[in-house]
């Protein structure tokens, strides 16, 4: 009897294991040979899910596309402003080193960005992070400043991310941590949690 494969999960499989590729050897590293032996299989094994390396390309971006809508649904909202947009610039920075791998992955991608389908990913993020900014931003930044602030806060998460990639020993949880409620004050905002904390 034939075995049965569930489709959707061997291509999650096979696109987390290409994200993995991506961030220990870059994106010269990454080819369906390297991936078929990340995966301990044959070559078709992949090319049965991604028959090259734009629809493999295309296959990462899908998973880092679900990864971000599923954890950002998770996201507790407490009522508490200022809270809410905390937990938001927590999650977007890379505290643990399996976050640091998936941005860096995200970072090898940059080097792609001359191929359209990367190019909308990232055009994309872009646009869904800055509404989710205004969205938690909104009635605590007045709105003729809104964009400026929403402008801070991609660059210290951005800056966040790519400096934990580069000098993950140095830009540690706690660091990072400090970093955001740096980033509130300077907009002005503080919370209960911030003032007890």
């Amino acid at each position: 009897m034939p075995k049965i494969v569930d489709h959707a999960e061997r291509r999650h499989e096979i696109s987390v294991a290409a994200m993995r590729v991506l961030a220990r050897s870059g994106p010269d590293g990454l080819t369906l040979r390297a991936l078929a032996r990340e995966l301990n299989g044959s070559i078709t094994l992949v090319t049965h899910f991604y028959a090259d390396r734009q629809t493999l390309l295309a296959g990462i971006i899908d998973e880092l596309s679900t990864n971000y809508d599923d954890d950002l649904a998770t996201l507790p909202l407490t009522g508490d402003r200022v809270d809410d947009l905390r937990a938001y610039l927590l999650w977007m920075v890379p505290l643990t080193p399996e976050e640091i791998d998936i941005e860096r992955c995200r970072v090898a991608l940059v080097h792609s960005a001359e191929n359209s389908t990367i190019a909308s990913f990232f055009d994309s993020m872009e646009g869904r992070a800055r509404s989710a900014f205004r969205t938690r931003l909104d009635g605590l930044i007045d709105e003729d400043v809104m964009e400026e602030a929403v402008d801070f806060l991609r660059m210290l998460v951005n800056g966040a991310v790519l400096s934990a990639v580069e000098h993950p020993q140095y830009w540690t949880e706690e660091r990072q941590r400090r970093t955001v409620e740096r980033g509130l004050a300077a907009l002005g905002l503080v919370s209960a949690q911030s003032a007890n904390g």
